[in-house]
């Protein structure tokens, strides 16, 4: 047994020694292993080399001795290990923003310090943003992980530059954009349904909006101690709006030149003339105003409405066109009809805006808006063009979606969707995606033009190297070579801009979604860039989104 071999280790210069008197007992490389961790030089590297020989060397004395030509007691000397301290390595990063320290575990040897870790970074030209907690975290996990085995951590961390803000624009009033849809509380609890509050105004004076001013950039600083510049935020001008005018005692402010309706811009408002009317309809004849329409009745059938500004009815829609160059607020229903035709079918009613679009309930009326239309109960076989769609309130979302077709930029949210009869509800989320997928189409022609030309001049460049170099060739041979890495240069600017656009698309497909909070019906068609779904059953709350299997049905938590 190896307990019977009297082995002695010792120590120096870092290496360690093994004593062995040669017996008729066996030994092994596990054997010396084993007794090494015993003497305390187990995390020590193995000399693999020197551990062979010695057992070797053991065995030729043991066979020796066994055959009497030598005897018992003979002493081997080896050194089978080394003691190896801790190995440092320090990067910085190629922008100087950020260093890596690498630390190979020891040997049984030193290990590394954090003041090793921060004086060998200092030595690298580090002089910023030292980690404290990282490099801790780094010497006791190098301290404890198997020897000669590399442990990395960040230590060090620039600042990033930080560019001042541009100005903004804050709104000092309420448009009917951010007006609260909610019944407006009677007495005793009870609401009136179609009372939605005072219609945003503003008298000449009043002050509309104000401009923040820009804000200082924040200088950066990389680990070894250069400095970042930052570039302070603009002061951005004020946009055109009528009805309004810069305050002339403080350039900062907007205030309304005349009474009226605000109407939000993105660098201004503008404040429309209003139009009150108590109803429209044969009586009254069309409404075609330039400001703001106010009717605080209803629109009856076949009658048209049209504003430069924000439309406001607050009873029933019956007619024929509603198009406003702002919001579109119908505090009634939205009622049209189904036309049928020897050209076909059509709806009724049409309703447009710049703007959002909100209203009760809806039938057969198609709906073209740059942002929401929000029903907030119900929308059945309508023709919708949007930005997105909510059926009920944005802290209740409850409201129906009866077929139809709906051609939208990222969301429809509702309560439930579809029908038990299954009429046909169709969905397309690609109203953002479709003009990137022709911009991509316009991008590839031009640039399979462009190679084509490259590809003709390149061959031109080629017979002209053929032939006699004289001056005139040599300066038409130049003008090509100029020409066409002019082209390269164009091609590769059309190829950045094709990924950047897919880029953008992916992003898009991504983050559309539909959902229906109480129950998804069977029969709605959903397609979500090339993909496409059908429900053939019912489901419970659910949405339907984008993934690798394609468009997917999911239960909505």
């Amino acid at each position: 047994m190896l307990e019977a071999i009297a082995c002695q280790f010792s120590l120096k210069d870092d290496l360690v020694f093994v004593e062995i008197p040669v017996s008729l007992t066996d030994i092994s490389d596990a054997t010396i292993k084993e007794q090494l961790e015993q003497a305390g030089y187990g995390r020590c590297l193995l000399l693999l080399d020197q551990l062979t020989n010695l057992v070797t060397e053991y065995k030729q004395i043991q066979q020796k001795i066994k055959q009497q030509l030598q005897s018992e007691g003979y002493i081997l000397k080896y050194k089978v290990a080394q003691r190896k301290p801790a190995i440092l390595n320090i990067m910085v990063s190629d922008d100087t923003m950020s260093a890596v320290a690498e630390i190979i575990a020891a040997f049984g040897g030193q290990h590394v310090s954090a003041n090793d870790v921060v004086k060998a970074g200092q030595e690298a030209g580090i002089v910023y943003g030292f980690q404290k907690e990282q490099i801790l975290q780094l010497v006791a996990h190098a301290s404890r992980a198997e020897s000669g085995s590399k442990v990395r951590a960040t230590i060090a961390v620039g600042r990033e530059a930080e560019s001042g803000k541009d100005s903004v624009f804050e709104p000092l009033i309420s448009d009917m954009g951010n007006r609260i849809r909610k019944p407006v509380a009677q007495s005793e609890g009870k609401v009136d349904l179609r009372d939605f509050g005072v219609i945003a105004s503003v008298k000449t004076g009043d002050v509309l909006m104000r401009r923040l001013p820009p804000t200082k950039g924040k200088p950066g600083m990389t680990v070894t101690g250069k400095a970042l510049q930052a570039l302070d935020g603009q002061e951005k001008s004020w946009g055109a709006g009528e009805g309004a005018e810069v305050s002339p005692q403080d350039p900062s402010l907007l205030l309304a030149s005349r009474d009226g309706m605000p109407r939000l811009l993105e660098a201004a408002v503008t404040v429309d003339e209003v139009f009150v009317i108590n109803k429209v309809d044969a009586s009254t004849g069309h409404i075609i105003f330039k400001g703001a329409v106010v009717i605080n009745g209803d629109v009856a059938e076949s009658m048209k409405v049209v504003a430069g500004g924000n439309v406001f009815v607050k009873g029933v829609f019956e007619g024929t066109l509603l198009e406003s160059g702002g919001d579109v607020s119908i505090g009634g229903a939205v009622i049209g009809h189904q036309i049928n035709d020897e050209t076909g079918s059509a709806l009724s009613t049409v309703i447009r805006a710049k703007g959002n679009i909100q209203c009760t309930l809806a039938q057969y009326t198609e709906f073209e808006c740059e942002g929401l239309l929000n029903a907030t109960k119900q929308l059945l076989h309508c023709d919708v063009q949007a930005a997105e769609v909510l059926a009920g309130m944005p802290d209740k979302i409850n409201g129906k979606i009866v077929g139809g077709n709906y051609y939208l930029g990222s969301h429809l949210k509702c309560g439930e969707l579809g029908a038990l009869s299954g009429s046909q509800l169709k969905i397309r989320l690609n109203r953002l995606m479709d003009p990137i997928l022709e911009k991509q189409a316009v991008l590839k022609n031009t640039l399979l033009e462009l190679k084509a030309e490259m590809e003709e001049i390149r061959q031109h460049v080629e017979q002209m190297k053929q032939m006699e170099r004289s001056p005139a060739v040599m300066e038409q041979l130049t003008a090509m070579v100029k020409d066409y890495e002019e082209q390269r240069r164009i091609a590769a600017a059309f190829i950045a801009d094709i990924k950047q656009l897919e880029e953008n698309r992916r992003q898009l497909l991504l983050a559309v979604a539909v959902e229906a909070r109480q129950k998804l019906f069977t029969g709605v068609e959903c397609q979500i860039g090339q993909e496409l779904t059908r429900t053939r059953r019912e489901y419970g709350p659910s949405r339907i989104r984008l993934t690798d299997q394609g468009v997917v049905v999911e239960a909505f938590i």
